[in-house]
């Protein structure tokens, strides 16, 4: 399950969804509207529970708010256009999951109107996604192009090369792209000690990562909300705090943007702040999932001095299935 909360201006939204174990269809368990200190109501599954009326589209909760887990956007309209739904639905509109594999993120991609200023959740689409910066503001994928040199300073350039690519329908929720055979462009690194270009389907999948990264902070509209899975996959463990603070800079230089990460690295953990950190555990006695904010265990507060966050996570609060049981 997941659970966003956000309060801009007067209106407090909190949404709850469900996951299945399988598929990409999600379930709105509640979604809860507060403005000025009163309780409008609750949305579930489009239906008004309780309190003044706000009724949405019977579609919103089953085709515009379903498919998080596979589709980066959600997108609805009110049925009536009343203020208040307005604003809860902008306040939805917008989010992107991510869950990239380098594989894809190397892709040569074709030109598409579509996906302009996008990526795919599986990582397709970056090479247009670079495009676009660049094509958007010079100065700027120039600052972009320089923090990666600065990363990893064997390059001398980024560059985009004409070459046969693919394209695929724009937020495609299945994680197996249907590829189409089209004229695209393909990143490729110059290197500054020889004049080889090294192609980025063999560049090493942590410089497509850090590429990636870079380019959602120089995204002149970045998503509401980014959920991001894992994003230590494909990093070296001393390149997971960087990408920590790009994802921090993203949101300093838009605070309406929340980032949402998922991991099981101590090495990321070890980048936050116990009360950044909420740990999602199996309680044993009901099975129940809890979620439990790093700050308020007394364990972490009396081993900070001696462990860092991470060797805490990973020593004292998660324990294998098998140890549990025996203990």
């Amino acid at each position: 399950s997941l659970t966003l909360e956000d309060a801009g201006g007067e209106i407090k939204t909190r949404l709850i969804a469900e996951f299945p174990r399988t598929g990409n269809s999600v379930t709105w368990k509640s979604l809860d509207v507060s403005a000025t200190g009163e309780r409008y109501g609750r949305v579930l599954d489009g239906i008004q529970m309780r309190n003044r009326p706000m009724t949405l589209n019977s579609q919103f909760s089953i085709s515009a708010a379903s498919k998080l887990a596979g589709e980066r956007s959600i997108q609805a309209r009110s049925h009536f256009h009343w203020p208040m739904a307005e604003i809860l639905i902008e306040k939805l509109a917008n989010s992107w999951y991510l869950r990239w594999s380098a594989r894809n993120l190397a892709l040569p991609t074709a030109l598409n109107a579509q996906r302009r200023f996008r990526i795919e959740s599986n990582g397709f689409g970056l090479p247009t996604l670079i495009d676009d910066l660049l094509n958007y503001d010079r100065h700027r994928f120039g600052d972009l192009e320089r923090e990666f040199i600065e990363l990893f300073p064997d390059v001398r350039s980024i560059a985009l090369v004409q070459q046969p690519g693919y394209d695929s329908p724009v937020d495609q929720p299945d994680e197996t792209l249907p590829l189409k055979p089209s004229p695209g462009k393909q990143i490729v690194f110059r290197l500054r000690q020889s004049n080889y270009d090294l192609p980025a389907s063999q560049a090493a999948e942590g410089m497509l990562y850090v590429l990636g990264y870079l380019a959602l902070l120089y995204l002149p509209d970045p998503p509401r909300v980014l959920l991001i899975e894992e994003p230590e996959n494909g990093i070296h463990p001393h390149r997971v705090a960087d990408i920590v603070r790009l994802l921090r800079r993203l949101i300093e230089r838009h605070p309406s943007t929340q980032v949402v990460l998922t991991s099981h690295s101590p090495y990321l953990v070890d980048a936050f702040e116990p009360h950044e950190v909420t740990w999602c555990h199996r309680d044993p006695e009901d099975n129940r999932v809890r979620l439990t904010r790093l700050d308020t265990l007394p364990e972490v507060q009396r081993s900070l001095s001696v462990f860092s966050l991470g060797e805490i996570w990973t020593g004292e609060l998660e324990t294998p299935p098998a140890a549990a049981e025996s203990r």
